[in-house]
């Protein structure tokens, strides 16, 4: 039977591989809300996820040196264009050239990437040979690598998920107005006394004020940050 060899290159490997399980995690997070501003940001970001989750098992499973570089070219990418859009601004789109505002998902989701980049970039370093690591030293670091992965993919999803069914709220508010599609309020009367033998008089009283308009809801794009991109 084939034992897992306890080195410091394949722990870091690991690292990266769950740190790409975090960034994808929060990635399928955002999805909603990015479909629901632009269908192909939605569909790029299913993608990214797709493709963070798949690596990171197959790299687990087979950590070849093209595998590696692949995941660092793909998640490199993916932070260089997070940049681009907060600084400038995607140049397509139905927001091109108005940079997006920096939040909580596109935070966590950079620094699970930093990590994958450390992890390959460790791993790939030309040695002699991988430092040797104890059974209770190899599993201390993986059990820690795997609690760090979702201390920062945990809010990150939390958030992602708020923005996004907060956004959907908005898309299906309805407005409001004093007007309800009925006749106008009529005014009722009341009567008063003039005297014992005095016929009652009708006494005229303010019409009922119209409810105060309300603005319509916010069902706004949101365009602020989703996520990543």
């Amino acid at each position: 039977m084939h034992r897992e060899t306890k080195t410091d290159t394949r722990l870091a490997v690991l690292l990266a591989a769950f740190a790409s399980i975090g960034a994808g995690g929060v990635h399928i997070a955002v999805v909603p809300n990015h479909w629901q501003e632009w269908q192909l940001s939605g569909v790029f970001f299913a993608g990214l996820a797709a493709f963070q989750l798949i690596w990171a098992a197959v790299v687990i499973r087979w950590p070849r040196p093209a595998i590696l570089g692949f995941g660092l070219i793909a998640n490199l990418g993916a932070m260089i264009l997070w940049g681009v859009s907060r600084a400038w601004g995607l140049p397509f789109g139905p927001h091109a050239g108005i940079p997006e505002t920096v939040g909580a998902p596109g935070v966590l989701t950079m620094m699970l990437e930093v990590s994958v980049l450390l992890g390959l970039t460790w791993s790939v370093l030309p040695r002699r040979r991988a430092t040797s690591l104890t059974t209770g030293g190899y599993r201390f670091a993986v059990t820690g690598a795997a609690l760090a992965m979702l201390l920062l993919m945990t809010p990150g999803v939390i958030k992602g998920l708020e923005h996004g069914h907060s956004a959907t709220e908005g898309h299906h508010g309805t407005s409001e107005s004093g007007d309800h599609g009925g006749d106008s309020p009529k005014p009722s009367t009341t009567t008063t006394n003039t005297g014992p033998n005095q016929p009652a008089a009708p006494k005229q009283q303010a019409p009922e004020a119209s409810p105060t308009a309300r603005p319509p809801a916010d069902g706004g794009s949101g365009h602020g940050d989703h996520g990543h991109g």
